[in-house]
C-alpha cells in the first residue's frame, strides 16, 4: 500500500489545517501519558458489569495506573494466553467463543489503543461504523436509508459476508499494514503482542482487534469506493445548508469540488453495494473477491445480488424501497426473529421495573425503524404512551434552535479576546449582539445597588453600566468573543447586517493616539493580510460547526 492510497496521508491543499503524517514515529508519549491511563482504567472500571468488583478495583486505580504507565513508556506490556479466559457468547442465532482480559490487561490494551485509534481513524472510508466512536449500527443504519431515498436510479443490491473474518486474519499481513501507519518501535512491540496473540487470526475480544479489523479491510475499502457508484450530497432548491437530503458522514469526499458519498458499506465483516443493475454488481463482486483473496479472505455461499424490493437484512433491520407509487418510499421493519425473542422474554418477565427496562432496550431498535403498529400490540397503552418518539428520534443538535441567555441575548462562545490582541491581524465577523452589559460590570452593579441600599441610598442614583456590542469573531481557526462600546463600529455593524452581509472578513488596527485604544475595522489588504479561499472559509466553518449563513 501506497501513501497517496490512504486519505489524509498526503499533503493537503493549501490552507487546509495539515493530517497526520504517516508513519507515525513517536505515538509512546501519547500512550504513557499519565491522564490517558487514567482514563482508561475509569472507563474499562466502569464497565465492568458487576458493581461488587466495580467497588472492589477503584481502589486499586493509582497502583494500577503507576505500574501500567512504566510499563508503557518502555513498551513492555505485554498480554499472554495465561492472562485470558474463553467464554462462549451467543451472538444471535451463532456462538461464539471470545477472549477475556483480566482487568489489569484491558486497562493497559485500552490506554494504547485510544491514541492509535485517534491517529488512524480518520483514515478510514465514512461508510463503516463497527467499533467506531460517533457511528455504530444505527448510525449506519440511517445513512443507507437516506442514500436510498436519494439515488432513485439504484434498483439491486449485493450482500455478503466475510467467512471467519477474525480467525482468517494473517497476522504476517496485519503487521506489516500496521507498519504502514506506525513507526514507533515501543508502540509496535506492543500492537505485535495484541496480534499474535491467539496462533491464528485476531483475538475476539480484546480492544485492540475492533481497530485492527476495520485496518485491515481499509485498503479494500478505499479500492470499492473507487470503482461503486455514488450521489451528491445537495441541499434541496431554496433551503438551507444544513437541510440536506441526507445525512453527513464523517469524512465525506470532494470529486470535482462536490461532495459526494458512495455506495458502499461495510459493517465489520458485512458488506452491502447499490447498484443500477445486477450485471454491474457481479463485476463488483468479482473485484471485491480478487482484492480479499490477496489479504487470504474469502466470502461466505450466502452472497446474493437481490433487487431492493425483496429489502436488505442488514445491522438488525430489513429495509424495503416501494417506487410503485412514482415516488420512492423507503422503510425499514425489525428482524422477526428479534421481534419474537423480545415478545416472548416480555411474556415472561413479571416485574414491572424489568419489564421496563427490556421495552427501554427494545426502543432503542425500534426507534430507527417503522414499527409504530408492532409497539401498540406489544405494549399496553399506558407503556406505549410513555415512548414519546416515534420513529428516529432526533437530536437537539438537528434544531435551528439560537441559543440565549437568562435575558434573551444571544449566548456566544469562544475566548474574550480584546482589539489589542488583534491589532493588524484579520478576523471573520460571524455576528453581534447589542445592547450586552459584561458580566463584571453586571455583578459591579448589584454590589453598589446592595450597598446603596443598606445605607438607604435611592437607587435610582446608582449610576446604571453602559451597554456594549458583543461581537462573535473568529480568527485562526478558533471562535472569540470581543467586547466594544465604541460607537462608530456599532454603526458599521449595523450597517453591514442591514445589508445581510454577515459573515465577512476585516483587518483590525488599533489607533494608541488617543486616552483609550481605539478598536478600528479596515480593508485586509491595507495591512497586508490575505483573506482565506473560499475552501478555507468552507473548512473552517465545518470544523467549528456553524452555519455559514448566520442569519438563518
Amino acid at each position: 500500500m501506497k501513501e497517496n492510497d490512504i486519505p489524509y496521508m498526503t499533503n493537503v491543499a493549501d490552507g487546509t489545517p495539515a493530517k497526520t503524517t504517516f508513519p507515525i514515529c513517536n505515538i509512546i508519549d501519547e500512550i504513557a501519558d499519565t491522564v490517558n491511563i487514567s482514563e482508561s482504567f475509569d472507563y474499562v472500571i466502569n464497565h465492568l458489569e458487576c458493581a461488587e468488583q466495580r467497588e472492589h478495583m477503584r481502589p486499586k486505580k493509582a497502583c494500577y495506573c503507576k505500574a501500567l504507565q512504566k510499563q508503557l513508556r518502555t513498551g513492555d506490556f505485554v498480554i499472554t494466553p495465561e492472562d485470558i479466559r474463553e467464554m462462549e457468547v451467543e451472538d444471535g442465532p451463532k456462538k461464539r467463543i471470545v477472549q477475556c482480559p483480566l482487568v489489569y490487561h484491558r486497562v493497559g490494551c485500552h490506554a494504547v489503543m485510544v491514541p492509535v485509534e485517534r491517529r488512524l481513524y480518520p483514515t478510514l472510508i465514512t461508510n463503516t461504523a463497527a467499533s467506531i466512536k460517533g457511528r455504530g449500527m444505527h448510525w449506519l443504519h440511517d445513512i443507507l436509508e437516506e442514500d436510498l431515498s436519494a439515488s432513485a436510479e439504484t434498483l439491486y443490491f449485493y450482500q455478503c459476508d466475510i467467512r471467519g473474518y477474525y480467525d482468517h486474519i494473517s497476522q504476517d499481513i496485519m503487521k506489516s499494514q500496521i507498519r504502514e501507519y506506525i513507526s514507533d518501535p515501543l508502540a509496535l512491540k506492543m500492537l505485535d503482542n495484541f496480534i499474535t496473540l491467539m496462533p491464528r487470526g485476531l483475538s475476539k475480544g480484546l480492544r485492540s482487534s475492533q481497530c485492527l479489523a476495520n485496518l485491515h479491510m481499509n485498503v479494500i475499502d478505499h479500492k470499492m469506493c473507487e470503482v461503486v457508484d455514488c450521489h451528491e450530497i445537495i441541499a434541496p432548491q431554496g433551503k438551507p445548508e444544513e437541510d440536506k437530503v441526507v445525512i453527513k458522514g464523517v469524512g465525506n469526499v470532494e470529486v470535482n469540488g462536490k461532495e459526494v458519498r458512495y455506495h458502499y458499506y461495510r459493517y465489520c465483516d458485512d458488506i452491502v453495494i447499490l447498484g443500477t443493475d445486477k450485471k454491474g454488481l457481479w463485476k463488483l463482486r468479482d473485484y471485491l473477491t480478487t482484492l480479499l483473496a490477496e489479504l487470504g479472505l474469502e466470502i461466505k455461499p450466502s452472497e446474493a445480488v437481490r433487487p431492493l424490493t425483496e429489502g436488505i437484512d442488514y445491522l438488525g433491520y430489513n429495509t424495503f424501497v416501494d417506487d410503485s407509487k412514482g415516488e420512492r418510499v423507503v422503510y425499514s421493519r425489525i428482524r422477526k426473529r428479534t421481534k419474537q425473542k423480545f415478545a416472548r422474554r416480555l411474556n415472561r418477565v413479571k416485574s414491572r421495573k424489568r419489564r421496563q427496562s427490556l421495552i427501554g432496550s427494545f426502543f432503542g431498535m425500534a426507534a430507527h425503524a417503522d414499527c409504530r403498529h408492532l409497539l401498540k400490540t406489544l405494549l399496553t397503552p399506558q407503556e406505549y404512551k410513555k415512548l414519546k418518539h416515534k420513529r428516529k428520534m432526533k437530536q437537539f443538535g438537528n434544531f435551528k434552535v439560537k441559543k440565549l441567555s437568562f435575558d434573551g441575548k444571544k449566548n456566544f462562545k469562544g475566548k474574550r479576546i480584546s482589539g489589542r490582541e488583534l491589532d493588524h491581524k484579520g478576523i471573520i465577523v460571524y455576528d453581534f449582539e447589542r445592547e450586552m452589559i459584561p458580566k463584571r460590570e453586571r455583578e459591579e452593579y448589584q454590589r453598589r445597588c446592595e450597598a446603596a441600599s443598606a445605607q438607604g441610598v435611592d437607587l435610582s442614583l446608582v449610576p446604571k453600566p453602559k451597554s456594549k456590542y458583543l461581537i462573535q469573531l473568529i480568527h485562526n481557526g478558533e471562535l472569540y468573543k470581543m467586547w466594544t462600546g465604541d460607537q462608530e463600529l456599532w454603526q458599521i455593524l449595523e450597517e453591514i447586517d442591514a445589508q445581510r452581509g454577515l459573515p465577512f472578513f476585516v483587518g483590525i488596527t488599533v489607533d494608541y493616539s488617543r486616552q483609550y485604544p481605539k478598536t478600528n475595522f479596515v480593508d485586509a489588504s491595507t495591512i497586508n493580510v490575505t483573506p482565506p479561499t473560499d475552501e478555507e472559509v468552507a473548512y473552517i466553518f465545518r470544523t467549528l460547526n456553524l452555519n455559514i449563513n448566520p442569519y438563518v
